[in-house]
């Protein structure tokens, strides 16, 4: 019998999965995708609002899955690691007998180096993709200027909502590709500079802005030392930032050539020199005639109607005398006036895409995005019981130039902060509105003598919110000072009330909430506590400082 022929199997190699060249293919797709809606775009067959917002779903549906993807795969793997490492420890553990502190910390270190090798895996392939974005992306940004506003504001809003909420829910695996891919498709775009505060940026917008606001404050003390006055008024209409950043930004940008997102040393340059290009400082100090009223107290004088005679009796009895003379004074007056921006895009000699991007930047749709760039706060700031001046992302903030802070000295800012809300005046120039943001809005206006606020300031930044008067509360009973906060507030006015004497050693704000019932029901800046006469003496409520809505 034949021996049966068989065909010789020639022994194959068992494929290795190769991630880096899955991951490669994975990344290739957006790029592929962004080229086809370009094209597209290029033959009218799809038009600039619609591709914006189908390259916004596709991109966020593609970052979102690869994140999940890369999260997840962080996630398990730090599981195993920490099981593996807990089995050897416990056959360790058995072998000889003890748990020791050393054993504990050499597993935790193992996890913490994995999870360092995750997210740094994560973070360069997040760089490779928005290099391949950005390169696929010059044409998008002008497609996404000429699109409506309606439909920018929209798809920048929900952006910022989606990398808030995975920044809040501490997904550090998930943010860093997120955050880059997202951003993708207006990296090249004039509607970055709407992200130059975000978290995510190495150096934010809104600290370069506290950076240059100081520089003034610096340059303004400076004056005051060197020229001798015997008190100071400094006057400002200094530049808003919305118009500085906007002529940044068409500067910088110079047609979409150039991404306003990031910061560096360049870019920093240029922004300082449009800061101090568009405010100009000048002084002028007078001689100032005043009135000057002085009380002298004297023992062995009457008082006659033609003015004061000796007394001729023995009886040595005090009276207290107004004196009123002329006095000279040298008052240094600085003035900060702004810059017409106009003139400064022929001194840069903006080209007319560049001059359509600033007027573009400059409309005020954009003020809600402004705000956040500006005050560098995002978000819902809370409800107003909720707004204390310790424990806060604004407890920190200086009041002007001085060393207090809101933490220590802000409770009557933050008082009037509250009554604003609570008034729901419009406050469209600072966007979210809280206690951080209006101060930083009354620094800007220069709103405090030290740390004393300006009353009339407040009508500066919120122009709808104007401060009327002081009533003075001190020997009255209790019913007559019910009855006096009564009168005001059935009156319609908003009242902030001292409650703890009115001395520079005790001093304490809050803002009333309503009145009824023969109590006075505050929003308290330090305390939970709503019924004011409870949580503070009567005796100690000397007076209170009252606004009124301009219609």
């Amino acid at each position: 019998m034949k021996d049966i022929k068989t065909k010789e199997i020639k022994k194959k190699d068992i494929k290795v999965f190769d991630r880096a060249t899955a991951w490669k293919e994975r990344i290739k797709d957006p790029a592929i995708y962004l080229n086809e809606k370009v094209k597209d775009n290029t033959t009218g067959d799809t038009n600039a609002v619609d591709y914006a917002s189908d390259k916004l779903k596709y991109e966020s549906n593609r970052a979102k899955d690869e994140a999940l993807y890369l999260s997840k795969k962080g996630v398990n793997k730090t599981k195993n690691v920490i099981q593996d490492n807990k089995n050897k420890k416990v056959i360790k553990e058995k072998i000889d007998g003890i748990k020791t502190k050393d054993k504990i910390n050499k597993v935790e270190n193992v996890v913490a180096n994995e999870n360092k090798k995750v997210s740094k895996k994560i973070t360069e392939q997040g760089k490779k993709l928005a290099i391949s974005v950005k390169n696929k992306s010059k044409d998008v940004g002008k497609k996404l200027f000429k699109s409506s506003r309606s439909a920018i504001n929209g798809m920048i809003a929900s952006l910022k909502s989606l990398v808030n909420i995975l920044l809040a829910g501490g997904s550090v695996l998930m943010i860093p590709i997120i955050v880059i891919c997202l951003i993708g498709l207006l990296i090249t775009s004039i509607f970055g500079i709407f992200f130059s505060s975000d978290s995510s940026n190495p150096i934010r917008m809104s600290d370069c802005i506290i950076e240059l606001n100081n520089e003034m404050d610096n340059e303004i003390n400076s004056l005051k030392r060197k020229i001798l006055h015997d008190e100071v008024i400094v006057e400002s209409n200094r530049a808003p930032w919305k118009d500085i950043l906007s002529v940044y930004a068409a500067r910088v940008s110079n047609g979409n050539e150039e991404e306003v997102m990031t910061m560096n040393k360049e870019k920093k340059k240029i922004l300082r020199e449009v800061f101090w290009d568009m405010n100009k400082i000048t002084t002028d100090l007078k001689i100032e005639k005043y009135t000057k009223k002085t009380i002298d107290s004297r023992d062995d004088f009457e008082l006659t109607e033609g003015g004061i005679s000796q007394r001729p009796t023995s009886a040595m009895e005090k009276y207290q005398v107004d004196i009123e003379t002329e006095s000279t004074t040298k008052v240094l007056h600085i003035f900060i006036d702004r810059v017409n921006p106009n003139s400064l895009l022929d001194k840069y000699n903006f080209t007319e895409e560049q001059r359509k991007q600033y007027e573009e930047l400059m409309k005020d749709e954009h003020n809600s995005l402004w705000s956040a760039v500006i005050y560098g706060t995002y978000g819902s700031s809370g409800e107003i019981t909720e707004w204390k001046k310790r424990g806060k992302e604004w407890s920190n903030i200086r009041l002007g130039t001085s060393s207090k802070q809101i933490s220590n000295a802000g409770c009557l800012v933050t008082s009037i902060a509250i009554l604003i809300k609570k008034s729901e005046v419009p406050t469209k120039d600072i966007q979210p509105f809280n206690p951080g943001t209006f101060v930083i809005a009354l620094n800007n206006v220069y709103g405090f003598d030290g740390a004393n606020l300006q009353y009339g300031a407040i009508s500066k930044v919120v122009p709808n919110f104007v401060y009327q008067g002081r009533v003075y509360l001190n020997g009255m009973t209790k019913q007559q000072k019910y009855a006096e906060i009564k009168k005001f507030y059935e009156n319609g006015y908003y009242l902030a009330v001292e409650v703890l004497g009115a001395t520079k050693t005790s001093q304490h704000w809050v803002a009333v909430d309503r009145v009824e019932n023969n109590k006075v029901y505050m929003l308290d800046p330090d305390t939970y506590e709503v019924d004011m006469w409870k949580q503070y003496n009567f005796n100690k409520t000397t007076q209170f400082v009252y606004f009124k809505i301009k219609e």
